[in-house]
């Protein structure tokens, strides 16, 4: 018998380049700088289970050493309240920044949705967590003879977010504009809508991973038990605008 000596990853080639992990495909206005702007394209809706509501927060947890550390983000239906292991309050009045015991950071209520990014060309989920930027959408999608869905739920339309100013002085706003959907993004929705099951969030599980429950979408119209109000209406009465590959 042979021994091999020598660890096998000596024996290959030398790269010339460094490679990096794709980032994971999730979007946030807040990634924006002042006067950017990112354009995508809604895929799907509440009922198919590719937009929700939620509650997020930050969780600390005790590390090796006994202290508390950051431990990753909670996603749930409903507002948590006050659970043992949301994340305290930092005082960043202060260099070492420490966090302030008896006080925690507020849950934050979002809107997750796919969409098709113009800038990227891929699916993406959409993670909102600005009032004024859901509270502008919900708007748009009350205007159904306006911006309409074909009967697969792909928006006839675009949504441009733009980012204005920063910090306390940071505001956002939301641009629609008619587009109809073109071939290319009707095919890949097809074939990839039923790997993506944004509900998965509630189970701690990868959306992308699809749907792993019994669980159905609820028909569109009403409140229920995860909150959700944004949803798309069907509708083909306006005039679109020529096929484009966004």
């Amino acid at each position: 018998m042979t021994l091999q000596v020598l660890p096998p990853e000596l024996l290959e080639a030398p790269k010339d380049r460094i490679e990096t992990k794709e980032p994971q495909p999730y979007w946030k206005p807040s990634s924006l700088k002042d006067g950017e702007s990112e354009e995508f394209r809604l895929l799907g809706c509440y009922e198919t289970g590719h937009a929700i509501m939620g509650w997020q927060y930050a969780s600390e947890a005790r590390g090796h050493d006994g202290e508390l550390k950051f431990n990753g983000y909670v996603v749930t239906r409903t507002h948590p309240g006050s659970p043992d292991d949301i994340a305290r309050e930092t005082d960043w009045s202060k260099p070492d920044r420490p966090k302030i015991d008896g006080s925690y950071v507020k849950p934050r209520r979002f809107l997750a949705w796919v969409g098709t990014s113009a800038s990227r060309s891929r699916m993406e989920v959409l993670f909102i967590e600005q009032k004024s930027l859901r509270d502008q959408l919900t708007e748009i999608l009350q205007e159904i003879e306006d911006y309409t869905w074909t009967e697969d739920g792909l928006a006839n339309f675009s949504i441009k977010i733009t980012r204005k100013g920063a910090g306390l002085e940071t505001s956002y706003s939301i641009l629609p504009k008619v587009r109809k959907v073109p071939d290319k993004i009707a095919k890949e929705w097809a074939d990839t809508k039923n790997t993506i099951w944004l509900p998965n969030f509630f189970e701690g599980k990868d959306p992308f991973d699809g749907k792993k429950t019994d669980e159905k979408g609820i028909p569109a119209g009403g409140v229920d038990k995860r909150g959700s109000t944004v949803l798309p209406t069907k509708a083909t009465s306006k005039k679109q605008e020529e096929e484009s590959e966004f």
